[in-house]
């Protein structure tokens, strides 16, 4: 008998390599459209004028105020770190604070691990699974079983077991390979959006250092005027005491100072509510956080901006990647679901021992082998399979028709950035001329109130309505750093320029596959 098996053994080993090399060639084929990229769109998405209005400069309480013109540099990439352009070490310290303790971030980085461990596990099943088992049994066999009656007929023995498995799914239509495929679509996914979500974080502590930068200068602006206001009032009362003014005077003084200190504690409330924001944002608690006190002065404004044609940007927001990366994993899952419709082939082995004795484990007389294939394929599934394959097909449209409202979307933020840029210059030179006029209107009040041709009244009116066009002229200029901020944002905030992944993975940057168990 053995000298039987032996001689067909070679036969059996040609077959066994004919089979591995046909298996081979089959495992070429996989089912399902192969994902192509989103066409670029066209470089008409928005326009892009040159430069912005500027280049003065108007006097105000503080000195004169310095107006400058922004220009539009198509050649320029938006700086990884564009934030510095405001010029601000207070700022930069605190958004570095925001990347290193945001729990938002930090539960994305997480999250990117995870969508890693996916694929990995998906990639396992290109490999064969492999297994060992043992087993050790105290038997009791009667006559009975047989159909033998006799009570004598009895035997008490240990049985002791060993195996091992394998198995290899063949992968026939490119299933598993189409998963995996999907897992790291949905990874680059992940990682995009975590992406995002960085470059949003650091727009917000911008934006919010910008509000209350204004409204540390709408405080002191809003203290001048009740000041004036209570100085007017006090002169007035005692004109009114020798009989030179009327009480109407500085009952209408009076009420405006009343209105300018009500005024005072919304400003404060907005102000506490934006410290707290950039405490939060920073991760960390409101009552710890030691208020940065931003100022307007302190922060530059650039003058030059970069901006990126429609083509260029959707290579740099990270929304649109995202949007793009989930075009691909939809893609992927029609051949999955096209390969659940098609039969599949697995190759499987078995090599075990048994025995009474631990000794007798180690003879190969007691050795069992077993080795063979099946082929398993789906013949009447109520029309599962292919609602589950039309399903697919359905979420690859949808999600291509959500890659183009992004992308929209991402073009009307950047054309609305542009648009807001050039406006807000506009609405600041119309600031600055009214400011001017106020304040020469100041000076020719003050003037008449030497020669005696107007009065404190006069020199009021004239004072808040100065005060009031610096209010102006301060909300105005707060609106142009945060759009310029915005447009950093729109543009994608300059992730892409510095070289690596801006939110790094933790402790799956070490991940490996080598662990296949």
């Amino acid at each position: 008998m053995r000298t039987a098996l032996s001689s067909r053994s070679p036969a059996r080993r040609a077959a066994l390599a004919a089979a591995f090399t046909l298996a081979a060639l089959i495992t070429g084929c996989t089912v399902g459209p192969d994902y192509q990229p989103p066409a670029k769109p066209p470089n008409t998405a928005y326009d892009i004028n040159e430069s912005t209005s500027g280049d003065q400069s108007v006097d105000s309480a503080g000195g004169r105020e310095a107006i400058p013109k922004q220009a539009f540099d198509r050649a320029a990439k938006v700086r990884a770190d564009w934030y510095q352009v405001f010029g601000s070490d207070k700022l930069d310290a605190l958004i570095g604070r925001a990347i290193k303790d945001s729990p938002t971030l930090a539960a994305g980085r997480a999250r990117i691990d995870a969508a890693r461990e996916v694929v990995n596990e998906n990639e396992g099943a290109l490999y064969p699974r492999i297994g060992v088992n043992g087993g050790y049994s105290r038997n009791r066999v009667t006559g009975a079983q047989f159909g033998i009656i006799q009570p004598s007929f009895t035997n008490v023995f240990n049985l002791y077991q060993t195996q091992a498995t394998a198995s290899y799914d063949l992968d026939l239509f490119g299933k598993t390979r189409r998963m995996i495929e999907a897992s790291n679509a949905q990874l680059d996914e992940q990682r995009y959006q975590v992406i995002d979500t960085y470059v949003t974080l650091i727009n917000n502590v911008v934006a919010t250092a910008i509000a209350e930068a204004g409204l540390n200068a709408a405080i002191e602006t809003t203290r001048d005027i009740a000041q004036s206001q209570a100085n007017a009032l006090d002169i007035v009362r005692k004109q009114i005491k020798y009989g030179t003014a009327i009480e109407a005077d500085a009952t209408q003084i009076q009420t405006q100072l009343a209105r300018t200190r009500a005024s005072l504690e919304p400003l404060r409330k907005q102000k506490t509510l934006a410290v707290n924001r950039l405490a939060v944002l920073v991760g960390s608690n409101p009552g710890t956080f030691n208020d940065p006190d931003f100022t307007l002065d302190a922060l530059r404004l650039p003058r030059e901006l970069p901006v990126s044609l429609p083509s260029q940007l959707v290579k740099q927001r990270p929304d649109i990647l995202a949007a793009a990366a989930a075009v691909h994993a939809a893609s992927a899952r029609i051949g999955v679901a096209t390969a659940n419709l098609l039969p599949d082939i697995s190759i499987g082995g078995s090599y075990s021992r048994s025995a009474l004795t631990p000794a007798d484990l180690a003879d190969p007389a007691f050795a069992l082998y077993s080795l063979g294939a099946s082929l398993s394929a789906p013949l009447f599934e109520g029309g599962r399979l292919r609602a589950a394959k039309r399903r697919a097909e359905d979420l690859f449209v949808a999600a291509l028709a959500d890659y183009r409202a992004t992308m929209l979307a991402a073009f009307g933020e950047v054309a609305n950035s542009l648009r807001s840029i050039e406006s807000d210059a506009r609405a600041l030179e119309a600031q600055r001329v009214a400011l001017e006029a106020a304040r020469n209107n100041l000076k020719t009040v003050r003037t008449q109130l030497k020669n005696g041709v107007a009065d404190y009244v006069n020199l009021y009116t004239a004072q808040s309505q100065y005060q009031s066009a610096e209010l102006a002229f301060i909300k105005a200029r707060v609106t142009r750093y945060r759009d310029t901020a915005n447009l950093f944002r729109a543009l994608g905030g300059g992730w892409s320029s510095a070289g690596h992944s801006p939110v790094a993975d933790t402790a799956g940057a070490d991940h490996t596959t080598a662990d296949k168990n």
